[in-house]
C-alpha cells in the first residue's frame, strides 16, 4: 500500500513540474518542442520527459542563426569571407627595372707572308694603332716579280727580261694579306692608302689593290691615286666575323723613273 501511494505521489509531482516548466520557460525550449507549450497538455510533457529520462543523454542544445540576434549592428557577418589559405591565395609583387651595359670590343688580326699583328680595342674611345718595325710591304722584281693586267705572273728574278712593249706590266707586292676582324657591335672595315712618292725626285707611283673573301677568288682592282683615299671593303653586324685577303701592285712602265718609292697602307676597322 505504501509503495502504491509513493508511486502516485511521484507521478503527481512530475505532472505538476511539467506544467509549471512549460508555462514558465517556453523560450528556452527547442523549436521542435514549442507545440507542447501551445497545446499545454501535461500528458504530452510526460511523454517528452520520459524520453529525456529513458533514452536521452541529459544534454540539450539549441542554436538559432538569423538577423534577429544582433548585438553590434555595424558588424556585418552576412558577407563575411573566411580566411581559408587553400582557397583565397594572397601575394605581394614588386616590379624592378633592370639594365646592363656591355662594353664594346673590337679586334683585328693582319697576317702577311712572314708576320702577324693583332690589334684589340677595349671600350669606347680606345684607338689602338700599330706600325710594326722591320716589316715592309715590298715591291721588287726578285720577290713578288712581275704580273700582267689580270694579275697573271710574268716572271721574277734579279734581272728578269720583261719587255716594256707589253700592254700593262706591274710589280707585285711581297705579301698576300689575310685580315680577320670581329666586334661585338656593328662595324665597318676599310683600307686607306695613296701613291708612293719618290725618294730623290718629284715622281709618284700609283698603288693598286685587289680583295677577296677567298685566296682563289678576288674581285676587281682598286687604284689609290691620291693621298688618303679609302676603299670601303665591308660592313658587318655585331658579333659577325669578317675575313678578307688583299694583294697589292705598282705599275712598271717607260714613264716611271727608276729608284726608291715610299708609301703607307692602313687596314682599319671602326665600330658604327
Amino acid at each position: 500500500m505504501k509503495k502504491l501511494v509513493a508511486l502516485l505521489l511521484t507521478i503527481a509531482l512530475l505532472s505538476l513540474s511539467a506544467v509549471t516548466f512549460a508555462q514558465s520557460y517556453p523560450g528556452d525550449l527547442p523549436p521542435e518542442y514549442h507545440w507542447l507549450v501551445y497545446n499545454n497538455d501535461p500528458s504530452d510533457w510526460l511523454d517528452w520527459l520520459a524520453y529525456q529520462i529513458s533514452w536521452g543523454d541529459g544534454e540539450v542544445t539549441w542554436t538559432d542563426l538569423d538577423d534577429d540576434h544582433v548585438n553590434i549592428p555595424w558588424i556585418d557577418r552576412n558577407n563575411y569571407e573566411y580566411d581559408d589559405n587553400n582557397v583565397a591565395k594572397q601575394s605581394v609583387e614588386l616590379t624592378l627595372q633592370t639594365r646592363a651595359f656591355i662594353p664594346c670590343y673590337l679586334e683585328m688580326k693582319v697576317t702577311g707572308n712572314q708576320g702577324q699583328t693583332m690589334l684589340k680595342s677595349y671600350g669606347p674611345g680606345a684607338d689602338t694603332k700599330a706600325s710594326p718595325k722591320g716589316y715592309l710591304l715590298t715591291f721588287d722584281n726578285e720577290i713578288g716579280g712581275f704580273v700582267s693586267e689580270r694579275w697573271y705572273t710574268l716572271g721574277h728574278g734579279s734581272n728578269p727580261e720583261i719587255n716594256f712593249d707589253l700592254n700593262e706590266v706591274y710589280i707585285q707586292g711581297s705579301d698576300v694579306f689575310k685580315v680577320e676582324v670581329w666586334a661585338n657591335g656593328n662595324y665597318k672595315y676599310e683600307v686607306e692608302a695613296g701613291p708612293l712618292t719618290a725618294e730623290d725626285h718629284d715622281g709618284s707611283l700609283p698603288l693598286q689593290m685587289r680583295s677577296g673573301y677567298r685566296m682563289d677568288r678576288f674581285g676587281g682592282t682598286f687604284t689609290f691615286d691620291e693621298a688618303g683615299k679609302i676603299c670601303n671593303i665591308a660592313e658587318k653586324d655585331a658579333c659577325e666575323e669578317l675575313t678578307v685577303y688583299h694583294q697589292f701592285r705598282v705599275p712598271y712602265t717607260r714613264n716611271i723613273a727608276q729608284g726608291r718609292y715610299d708609301g703607307i697602307v692602313k687596314f682599319r676597322a671602326v665600330t658604327l
